[in-house]
């Protein structure tokens, strides 16, 4: 959980080459931003997605 950037913000790692931002609903999981080989998500996440 990353409240810190976003209300309900995820991240997950994926075989260490992609970082997945998403959020989850009671019905639905929506993927954000897809973030690939070492890019400083943080710094790049677009609060207003």
């Amino acid at each position: 959980m990353r409240d810190d950037i976003r209300s309900g913000l995820r991240i997950v790692g994926f075989e260490k080459r992609l970082t997945i931002a998403f959020i989850v609903s009671n019905t639905n999981v929506t993927i954000l931003r897809i973030f690939y080989g070492g890019k400083n998500w943080e710094d790049e996440f677009d609060t207003r997605a």
